[in-house]
């Protein structure tokens, strides 16, 4: 089952996510204390991040700075997701090792489809069959 974990400070926003991931058959996992992610990255695993790029005390740019400088998850997609749509922050977050970038706003079908992108191929939404299948 694919994994994804969901960091915004809004905890609206990470239950609606939630739900969404939960419905394609993922195990989604959501944070929304920035001081809390980092651990929370290690500990999971996930398949791809969806990280916020505004949050107090700790903004986006801060925790993927995190994630992009340990080897153990530095691999890890992360796909920020932000109502912040100006071209320069876009291309600061592509700049610091952001996979890709979504406006919130954009139609949640889209989201689903952006981020499965990152998804290992062998473990597509909602697929159950493929798990631990090497392609």
């Amino acid at each position: 089952m694919a994994k994804i974990l969901i960091i915004d400070d809004e905890p609206e926003v990470c239950d609606n996510l939630c739900r969404l991931f939960d419905r394609l058959g993922w195990a989604a996992h959501r944070e929304t204390d920035p001081a809390a992610v980092y651990p929370t990255v290690r500990g999971c695993k996930p398949d791809v991040v969806l990280l916020d790029v505004s949050m107090p005390g700790m903004d986006g740019f801060q925790v993927l700075s995190l994630i992009r400088g340990d080897p153990e998850v530095a691999t890890t997609p992360v796909v920020m997701y932000s109502a912040v749509d100006d071209e320069r922050t876009i291309d600061r977050a592509l700049a610091a090792g952001a996979d890709d970038y979504v406006v919130k706003g954009t139609p949640l079908s889209e989201l689903r489809n952006r981020v499965s992108l990152f998804v290992p191929r062998h473990r597509p939404p909602g697929d159950k069959h493929g798990e631990g299948v090497d392609n």
